[in-house]
This record gives C-alpha cells, structure tokens and sequence, in this order.
C-alpha cells in the first residue's frame, strides 16, 4: 500500500523555478539621503562659533602672558643663583658668558638667544645685567613687546629675593626701554616705580 507524500516536503522543481524567476537583489541598498542644513541653521552655527572664538582668544591671551612672565621669574632666579657662584663675570656685566659659565644652563634655559647688544632674550622677555646708581647691580628682566609677550618687569639683586615693578602703562618693552635698577638702599616709592619683593619670595 502506497501512502502519499507529506505536504510539508519541497518541490525542489518549483524552488528552482521561483528563485530563477525572482529580481536579483540589490546588495548595495540605497542609503538614505541627507537633509541639508537649511541657510538659517549654517549661519546659526558659524555665529555660535565666532562667540566661541571671541571668547577664547583673551583667555588664551591671558594664559600666555602668564606663561612667560612665570618663565621670566624662573629665568631670574637661576641667574641670581648663578652670579653669586660667578661672582667675576657678573661683576663685569657678561650675562651671556654667565650663562655659559654653568653647563647645561642654556639647555635648561630652553630658547635662550644672545642678542647683538650681549642682551639675552627668552619667551618673550629681555635679561640684562644693570647697575645702579648706588653702585649695586641687578639681573632685570621686562616684556619684548608690552602687552604682546609679557607685562610685569622683574630683577634680583644676587643673593635677594626676586622683585616685580609695576608695568601697566608699558612704559618698559623693547631693547631700548629698560626698567630702572632696583634700589637695594633706597628703594624707589612713587606708585609705579616702586620694586616689590614678590610674595613667593618673601
């Protein structure tokens, strides 16, 4: 006795057929399209940025400023310490030659340059040696460019604390505007020109 087959069993004839007959599917789908920015919403997003930028830069300006002149305080301080181990060549002015007095001071004085004038310069301060009318000298530093690199003056007496002098009007920048040479005994008193010890070094 015969029985007939499943109805579940598959007509692998008619599989062929249909899968023959079938479209070829398209492997690469269509991706969908992007909707473009309408001109209110570009310009919203570069007036969002300019505000950002405006608001940024003096922040940036600031945080430089502060980076030199913190530099400029270190600078003095390691020459200071320097001119009391070279006593010779700080008493004859050759800041240059002191530096290269101690090895590997100008690899940690990074930058360091030597200008034409035997005046150094360093992340946007000027170092001189400076004596005073009293006869005392002092290592000085002040802004290459007022406002731009830097805006407080600083000098150390060697074996001193390191002084700051007022220097918002920016009446010292530049070689050819130094600051005055602290006065170790009689030390100046009219507002600006006053030299302070610093508070780090009180």
């Amino acid at each position: 006795m015969s029985t007939a087959p499943p109805d579940t069993e598959v007509d692998t004839e008619a599989l062929s057929a249909a899968r023959r007959a079938a479209p070829p599917t398209n492997v690469h789908a269509t991706k969908p399209r992007r909707e473009r920015r309408s001109p209110i919403d570009v310009a919203v997003l570069a007036l969002i940025g300019v505000v950002v930028v405006l608001v940024s830069l003096p922040k940036l300006r600031r945080f430089a400023l502060h980076e030199n002149e913190s530099d400029a305080i270190h600078a003095v301080r390691v020459l200071g310490d320097d001119a009391l181990e070279h006593e010779e060549l700080f008493a004859a002015g050759r800041l240059a030659a002191l530096v290269d007095a101690v090895p590997g001071r100008r690899r940690q004085l990074e930058d360091l340059e030597t200008l034409p004038d035997g005046k150094l310069r360093r992340h946007g301060y000027v170092f001189e040696w400076i004596e005073g009318q009293d006869g005392g000298t002092a290592i000085v530093a002040w802004p290459w460019e007022h406002g731009r690199t830097g805006v407080e003056v600083f000098a150390i007496v060697p074996g001193g604390p390191v002084l700051g002098l007022s220097n918002a009007d920016g009446r010292y920048g530049g070689a050819r505007r130094p600051p005055p040479p602290p006065q170790a005994e009689h030390p100046r008193a009219d507002g600006a020109l006053a030299w302070t010890a610093l508070a780090s070094d009180n």
